[in-house]
Order: structure tokens, then sequence, then C-alpha cells
């Protein structure tokens, strides 16, 4: 069974801007079966399990008010921003 990722809006920060679900690609024009939709006043989650956890919702979110909670059982979290390399020696 895979995973389906935990989606949280925060209603209390959300300004309803729709940015979230147009950038989804689950959720844009077209999608048959949308992870996000326009709720009353608020961005509303319709059905987790089409989520691909791709984290463009919380990435372009300009009020911080989604997050995706992954399971711990083994399942990669949320990537980084900005990929670090060890260093061997200091320059």
């Amino acid at each position: 069974m895979p995973h389906v990722p935990d989606i949280k809006v925060i209603k209390e920060r959300c300004v309803a801007c729709g940015d979230c679900i147009t950038l989804c690609p689950q959720s844009g024009e077209g999608s048959t079966s949308p992870v996000l939709d326009m709720g009353e006043g608020t961005v509303a989650v319709l059905d987790y399990e089409a989520c691909i956890a791709c984290y463009t919702c919380v990435e372009y979110c300009r009020a911080a008010a989604i997050h995706i909670v992954q399971e711990a059982s083994g399942h990669e979290g949320q990537p980084d921003l900005y990929l670090t390399r060890p260093v061997n020696r200091i320059v």
C-alpha cells in the first residue's frame, strides 16, 4: 500500500490566493480528481490519495499555510531547498 501524504492547511493563515491549486500538477485545470480546491474562503484538501508529495504547494504558498507531514517509516521527508555536499577540507 503506497503512503498517503498528510496535507495540512492552516485555515487561519490561508489568504485564498489559489496559487497552490494552479501550480499543483494534480489539481490544475483538467484534473479529474484534484488534491486541492477552493473551499469556504480557504483552500481545502479533496483527495489525499491523489497527492504525489511534490511539495509544490508548500514551496509556493505565499502565506506558508500548507504543510505536508510524511510518515517516519523510511519515507523521505521534504527535500532540502539548497543541496549540500560534504566538505573534505577548508581552503
